[in-house]
């Protein structure tokens, strides 16, 4: 119930969250890289997406561009294979 693939994921994201409103740039791109390594072994593709798009935001506010487009393509992969083809329309 209370296993780190369930929830861990979830955790980790909110925290990187956290820090890059706090501008701990490094610290929450760690965070990001972890839940979406949890995401993605979980099946949970939609939050697998949703860790990619908001690491993309991320990246993109801290100047890094290119780093932030493979995040963005990522989370556009992600939302096909789940089937919102909305979602994937909306990623810029």
């Amino acid at each position: 119930e209370l296993s780190p693939l369930n929830y861990g994921s979830k955790v980790y994201l909110l925290q990187a969250e956290m820090l890059a409103l706090d501008r701990k740039d490094q610290e929450a791109k760690s965070l990001y890289a972890a839940a979406i390594t949890l995401f993605c072994s979980s099946g949970y593709v939609q939050e697998h997406g949703l860790a990619c798009e908001l690491a993309g935001q991320h990246y993109k506010r801290i100047g890094e561009v290119e780093t932030a487009l493979d995040f963005f393509e990522q989370s556009k992969r992600c939302y096909m294979r789940w089937g919102s083809q909305m979602k994937v329309d909306s990623i810029t």
